[in-house]
């Protein structure tokens, strides 16, 4: 019996990608531990909490490409997720007060950025709801940061908070009929 090989044979990655990753690992891991142990001796703010995440982001989008499931929207979701996280870092310990107006534009920008992919690569449009909808969904769960109390006080990082949310609400409505097929999908277990 011959069973029919469903998915590829896996490529040997080259020798020089594996030892540049390992060589980069080290250098990183070593970058790390310096930067903790330097801020627990010097004590003062948190900046090497700003340093392990930016590592980790570089690691995760350069060295560590997921092979499943990878398209350029998810990257570039992965890419906006990772600098709204870095700009709370630097806001929440370094220098207070500005990321409340940054960040909503960030937001507004990927949101733009997956409205653009999204009609430009409409026939593939299945692939990026999933990106989308985390996306969305983290901007519409920060939209009451910003209405916490009245009156509003930053009108800048509300209104575009607002524009994320729509553009967020017309990619549903455009894409209202694939979504419970890609949540099926993402979250369906075989009965044994």
């Amino acid at each position: 019996m011959n069973p029919k090989i469903t998915y590829p044979i896996p490529v040997r990655q080259h020798s020089f990608y594996r030892t540049t990753r390992a060589i980069v690992r080290i250098v990183f891991l070593t970058a790390a531990f310096v930067c903790v142990l330097l801020n627990v001796i010097l004590k003062g703010k948190a900046w090497s909490l700003v340093v392990l995440w930016s590592l980790f982001s570089i690691w995760q989008l350069v060295f560590s490409l997921k092979l499943v499931e990878y398209s350029v929207f998810s990257h570039i979701t992965h890419i906006f997720i990772d600098a709204i996280i870095l700009l709370w870092l630097i806001d929440h310990f370094l220098a207070p007060g500005w990321a409340s107006t940054v960040i909503p534009i960030v937001f507004f920008a990927a949101m733009l950025t997956m409205f653009i992919i999204y009609f430009v690569t409409f026939d593939r449009k299945h692939r990026h709801l999933t990106s989308m909808l985390v996306m969305g969904l983290l901007n519409l769960a920060t939209i009451p940061y910003y209405t916490h109390h009245w009156p509003i006080d930053n009108w800048v990082a509300f209104a575009f908070q607002i524009a994320s949310a729509v553009l967020f609400l017309v990619l549903l409505i455009i894409s209202w009929k694939d979504i419970p097929g890609e949540l099926n999908a993402r979250f369906k277990t075989k009965n044994r």
